[in-house]
């Protein structure tokens, strides 16, 4: 489908090769479904695998950081890397508190997750910041099994102390009385680009302008003090503007089908409920941080997420053999 939107694009070539990127990361999906498939502890291994992943970027992240704030040209939305720790977060929580089992496990997990939400706080990713709370509340419905009482009050709790951590970058000392200039200073002129692309659709609406076009059409991609941005910072807007309703269409089932099959497992509860709900924990991070931040064909998206879909997609088929 997304091959489609390439011939009418301004720089075709441009776009095949980010084409040929992108169904090369989406790869991830197939394989990572033959390997769950034949390997029956491969589920298992990977838990463990994206745990330690996500405590090893966190303590290279922590280690580096002294060293970065030192730099006189130190800036947080530039030296700190906080884009993959939500989605890592919750295996490195169930990891920890869950395999490893430790004594004192809770206050362990506690401290990692407040280690987690002050370094993206600090490092003012406000796309992260949505995606590591998502991230949370997710795990604590369907691995901690809260009520939904409970995961309102903590999610709240969490969204004010990242608010109080960073309050003056959080809000971007933005005042102006007209709440359309606020809100494109809370969002770091994201609703402006979405307004432009709304203002200015593609031509093609079935196939879009192009894989790696939307750059070309200056009309949608400049905003305040004429900065040209290279997407539009929102996963949904970029592949409809690229790929067109078409594209648009097959992305979103591709997503809804196993995160509904995965919901299914997670909500039966038990240890294969845990471990769906952990994937779409993570992958609930990853689509609310791509609602601000990522594009369709970013690593995160390509390569991350159809890991964690093909996951959910064959703990679904595991239950159905073993019913």
């Amino acid at each position: 489908a997304y091959l489609l939107s390439i011939p009418g694009a301004l720089e075709a070539r441009a776009g095949f090769h980010e084409w040929i990127k992108f169904a090369l990361h989406t790869l991830a999906f197939y394989i990572s479904l033959v390997v769950l498939a034949r390997q029956p502890e491969a589920l298992r291994r990977l838990i463990a695998a994206l745990g330690v992943a996500g405590l090893l970027l966190l303590a290279a992240l922590l280690a580096v950081l002294p060293w970065q704030m030192h730099s006189h040209d130190f800036l947080p939305t530039t030296h700190m890397i906080e884009d993959n720790l939500p989605f890592l977060l919750p295996f490195s929580l169930y990891y920890l508190v869950v395999t490893r089992n430790p004594r004192g496990g809770r206050w362990i997990g506690l401290a990692l997750i407040a280690v987690v939400l002050t370094y993206v706080a600090l490092s003012q990713g406000r796309a992260a910041l949505a995606g590591l709370l998502a991230a949370l509340l997710v795990y604590g419905v369907f691995v901690l099994r809260w009520r939904l009482g409970k995961v309102a009050g903590v999610g709240l709790v969490l969204l004010a102390i990242a608010v109080g951590v960073s309050y003056d970058t959080f809000f971007r000392q933005a005042v102006d009385t007209d709440w359309m200039a606020w809100l494109d200073k809370f969002t770091s002129y994201r609703s402006q680009l979405w307004r432009q692309a709304l203002e200015n659709p593609p031509t093609n609406i079935l196939f879009g302008v192009g894989m790696a076009n939307v750059s070309q059409y200056t009309e949608v991609v400049i905003v305040e003090r004429n900065v040209h941005l290279g997407h539009l910072h929102n996963f949904l807007f970029d592949v409809w503007y690229e790929t067109g309703l078409l594209g648009l269409t097959v992305l979103l089932a591709f997503i809804a089908a196993p995160f509904v099959r995965g919901w299914r497992v997670a909500r039966a509860g038990g240890e294969q409920g845990a471990w769906a709900g952990l994937f779409l924990a993570s992958a609930t991070a990853l689509l609310v941080a791509g609602l601000l931040s990522f594009s369709y064909a970013s690593r995160q998206f390509a390569l991350y997420l159809p890991m964690l879909l093909a996951a959910l997609w064959s703990m679904s088929a595991s239950r159905r053999v073993s019913a």
